[in-house]
């Protein structure tokens, strides 16, 4: 392992930089390429932001054009996955994927979940008892909350895992009566749990529990409902198949990957997919 590190290094070093485009925000995204470049003096790492599905499009229209820019892709939007299957991604079986749980990691060597997200519903502590928090999804339909909710205008992992959980029929049925609830729509999950906290509303329909988490730590009055089953919306890393600097995009991936990485996903609020590091998301999760 240490011979194949110090190969890909130097290997690295000849690339000089690794482009990466992310949906993550910049301020965890920093304490990453930070971390990388510690490790790993003489190989920048370039951090590129993309807010929700805007990745998918810049993506699509790179590789249409036979022109990437990006070596590495960390995206947590479903269209990714149709990008993959259009042979986007290269096979790169990093070492670390042998910490990975066998669901989060294609057989193929394609894509690795490099941290994961649990969603819940989240309400402002001031303005719902805590009896008052739904236990079940339909809870949610009740009228105690018409024009008292709010949730992301592009909530489709929501949307599809609903689905699947009440299935289709029983699914759309849940959709029109929420979709009566008279529900304010916002882009990007931190600003419609920041506006909760602040009061605007009294719950989110769902968004980030490490959202919640961190700005309850901060003093804000928020707490999640109880609903089940929890889930959990991945977000993948992979190689870009014709990336310009491919050795530097591997040994960043490695680096994401791996123990000092996964820390770090913890240290900005996230909830990491290595099984040997830890996070308060899932240890508060533990038997519930």
């Amino acid at each position: 392992p240490a011979e194949r590190e110090q190969k890909l290094y130097e290997a690295a070093k000849s690339d000089g930089e690794t482009i990466i485009y992310a949906n993550m925000d910049v301020s965890a995204m920093k304490p990453l390429t930070d971390g990388f470049m510690k490790k790993y003096p003489g190989v920048k790492a370039t951090s590129v932001h993309f807010s929700g599905a805007a990745i998918i499009t810049r993506l699509d229209t790179e590789a249409r054009a036979g022109k990437p820019l990006s070596d590495v892709v960390l995206s947590g939007q479903l269209g990714v996955l149709a990008l993959i299957d259009k042979n986007i991604a290269a096979r790169y079986r990093s070492p670390e994927r042998e910490f990975f749980n066998p669901g989060l990691k294609d057989k193929d060597g394609l894509w690795t979940a490099y941290m994961t997200n649990v969603m819940v519903s989240a309400y402002n502590t001031r303005q719902v008892k805590k009896e008052e928090a739904p236990h079940k999804v339909e809870d949610l339909l009740k009228p105690r909350w018409n024009g008292k909710l709010t949730m992301d205008s592009q909530s489709y992992v929501w949307f599809g895992t609903m689905m699947q959980y009440l299935g289709e029929e029983a699914g759309l049925r849940f959709m029109k009566r929420l979709n009566e609830q008279n529900i304010s729509h916002q882009r990007g999950r931190r600003l419609m749990t920041q506006l909760v906290a602040a009061g605007e509303f009294d719950m989110a329909v769902e968004t980030n529990l490490n959202s919640v988490l961190s700005l309850a730590k901060q003093g804000a009055p928020l707490a999640f409902a109880p609903i089940q089953p929890y889930f959990l919306s991945p977000s993948l890393v992979f190689l870009n198949a014709n990336a310009p600097h491919p050795y530097a995009g591997a040994l960043f991936i490695d680096y994401l990957l791996s123990e000092a990485g996964q820390k770090i996903i913890v240290r900005v609020n996230r909830m990491p997919a290595n099984a040997k590091v830890k996070s308060p998301e899932s240890q508060l999760l533990e038997g519930q």
